[in-house]
């Protein structure tokens, strides 16, 4: 008898999956500006060397000025949510939290001083993928919610790339990128453009071959530490935040939703790497204006 009990468990959880994870990572968020499309000015000065020019950020086209914006977490569940790993539900009936596209500043912030997060983009947590960020799951027919096997009813997991802070600083180079000489530039571009590289390489796949992809993926992500040392916080929870994830094994779907997840987030630090490199590409440039100015 206790068998079949245990049976039928099993199958509703599998037929309650199914839902669960089609709905997850088609709401990441705001769609955020190609990297590559990324301008930063330079003028002369009165030595005729290259400055930055003073950044005037637009306003913010998802905000419109104000700092906030609807949340894409837990607006889906409308009011049957009880809590939310973004915004914690402080505003229930319009959803607003920190706008993940300028960070609560309301004008597109200097992409010279700061970056979306690599493992967040401006979420300031990782959403579980296994309940949609909702924290609990409706198992089969059942009327009452059952508690998220994979964030135990928390919804997400905090970012411990940015802190929680939704974004991140420029590289730390030495000398800075403001005093670097093009040599430097172009050794710190090798270093980003072979760790791109692995992340181009890295192939999403859930199911038996998930936690092997998840060795390749921290892998990526510790090639870039040197550069940047948030890069082995992100390894570190890259590896953490997919073994919660597996809790949701039993569901049906499991295997794209892993897939999913791994894709998530290696697109996330790709766009951060991409970003960085425009940066470099743009200091790069103007290194070399004011090399061939001072004659070296």
């Amino acid at each position: 008898m206790r068998s079949i009990k245990t049976l039928l468990l099993l199958l509703s959880l599998l037929v309650a999956a199914s839902t669960t994870f089609s709905a997850d990572l088609a709401a990441q968020g705001p769609r955020l500006k190609h990297p590559e499309r990324t301008e930063r000015t330079t003028a002369p000065d009165e030595n005729g060397l290259h400055q930055w020019t003073e950044w005037k950020g637009q306003k913010c086209p998802l905000c419109k000025g104000v700092g906030k914006s609807k949340c894409v977490t837990c607006e889906r569940f409308g009011k049957d949510a009880e809590s939310c790993p973004e915004c914690q539900r402080k505003d229930k009936d319009k959803f607003l939290t920190t706008c993940r596209i300028c960070i609560g500043e309301g004008t597109i912030p200097d992409p010279l001083k700061v970056v979306p997060c690599a493992g967040c983009v401006g979420a300031g947590m990782w959403v579980c993928t296994v309940c949609s960020g909702g924290g609990r799951l409706k198992v089969g027919a059942a009327k009452r919610w059952s508690g998220c096997p994979a964030c135990r009813g928390k919804g997400g997991f905090p970012c411990t790339g940015c802190d929680g802070k939704r974004a991140m600083g420029p590289l730390q180079t030495k000398p800075p990128l403001d005093e670097a000489p093009p040599e430097k530039i172009q050794k710190t571009i090798k270093s980003i453009d072979a760790t791109i590289e692995k992340f181009a390489a890295f192939e999403p796949i859930g199911g038996t071959k998930a936690r092997k992809a998840v060795k390749s993926l921290t892998s990526a992500f510790d090639s870039f530490k040197k550069v940047n040392p948030a890069f082995k916080d992100l390894s570190k929870q890259a590896k953490s935040y997919m073994g919660k994830i597996f809790a949701g094994a039993n569901f049906q779907g499991h295997e794209e939703n892993e897939a999913n997840t791994l894709k998530m987030i290696k697109e996330n630090a790709e766009y951060y790497l991409k970003h960085q490199k425009r940066m470099l590409q743009l200091a790069l440039k103007r290194a070399e204006l004011n090399a061939a100015k001072a004659g070296k």
